[in-house]
């Protein structure tokens, strides 16, 4: 212990304080102090009571044992530094701390400075070497300018890896979001943002699960928009392009909620209606007929009128998308074959 308390009076022998900084507004950095001499604490916390680093001051937390650290760690992760002792309950606490640290906490950006008594103990090439710190010190070597110096340049260190981390964790951040953008997107028909066939059976396989669990009925609508080549072939793919966007808006407009709207080619759609039944999707592919066939949609100074036909299919016991969407659709050409603008159901 007396070569202990020696090293401990050597921050005030060898040189004097570093000068009174005023206080800063900003957040301390916070330092955890690991050691189980109690006059190494106290002229640790005498040294650096004035110092600060990019105007923020230090908050001292101690601990007389590497148990203790390991508590105070794990309830608080917001330590920029340490200052930890070799020896304490074991002759080895202090390197088992390192351990712990890096090793099981996976706290890589914390800086840690050993600091020694017995310098001949646990060597320091080895000590260097051997374990991730910043820097090896025995005690009786240390001057409060040295002492300050370390310090300082760790919390350097700490503020480049915090912000490195940060910028890490933005553009983690970023790259998420432009990866769930473009799965939406991947998702999507880009003409209309009507859902695509791939996102149709994605959304089916949910929906004709939660109809087997529930034991609710589950209605396909398919509809065709009426001479829709004939709008290309007169006004160009452009106004078709319109026309189609149109559409959609229309018929997104009239569904619920839950309903679920697919472009699966040039001019065809699939719509899911979850928890309809025939007779209640017949009702809802009224609505959006009608509302089709009475917009006007401007084409270089005239107007496109355009009309569809749909087709019906309730989900069979077979609980097959396939089944439904090819039954609706043999309804729909029924209708156009009927003479177009109409509603046909599966028979």
């Amino acid at each position: 212990m007396t070569e202990q308390n020696n090293a401990a009076m050597s921050f005030l022998v060898i040189d004097e304080a570093p000068p009174t900084v005023a206080k800063s507004q900003l957040p301390p950095w916070k330092i955890l102090v690991v050691d189980d001499d109690d006059q190494v604490q106290a002229v640790t916390r005498m040294v650096l009571r004035h110092v600060q680093f990019r105007e923020r001051a230090f908050t001292l937390v101690g601990a007389a044992s590497a148990k203790e650290a390991r508590e105070i760690l794990l309830q608080d992760a917001s330590f920029a530094l340490a200052l930890v002792d070799v020896v304490m309950e074991t002759k080895t606490a202090g390197l088992d701390l390192v351990r712990f640290i890096r090793d099981e906490m996976k706290n890589r950006s914390i800086r840690l400075i050993m600091r020694t008594g017995q310098p001949g103990h646990a060597p320091e090439q080895s000590v260097v070497i051997d374990y991730e710190i910043d820097a090896y010190m025995a005690k009786t070597d240390i001057s409060a300018q040295k002492l300050v110096t370390t310090i300082i340049a760790s919390l350097r260190a700490f503020e480049y890896i915090s912000e490195i981390k940060t910028l890490n964790a933005e553009l983690e951040a970023r790259v998420a979001m432009r990866t769930a953008e473009l799965e939406k997107l991947a998702m999507l028909d880009a003409l209309t943002g009507a859902g695509n066939r791939r996102h149709l059976e994605q959304r089916a396989e949910a929906e004709i699960s939660a109809c087997q669990r529930e034991g609710k009925p589950l209605t396909v609508l398919a509809f065709d928009l009426d001479h829709f080549k004939k709008v290309n072939d007169t006004w160009g793919h452009p106004i078709g392009d319109l026309v189609l966007q149109k559409v959609v808006q229309v018929a997104k407009d009239l569904l619920r909620p839950s309903d679920f709207l697919a472009r699966i080619g040039g001019e065809e759609f699939i719509i899911l209606l979850p928890g309809a039944s025939q007779a209640g999707a017949l009702q809802i592919a009224e609505r959006i007929r009608v509302a089709i066939a009475v917009q006007a949609i401007p084409a270089n100074g005239n107007t496109v009128n355009i009309t569809a036909s749909f087709g019906i299919a309730a989900l069979g016991e077979d609980f097959s998308l396939e089944n439904a969407i090819a039954r609706a659709d043999a309804a729909l050409y029924r209708a156009k074959n009927a003479g177009r603008n109409q509603i046909a159901e599966d028979k």
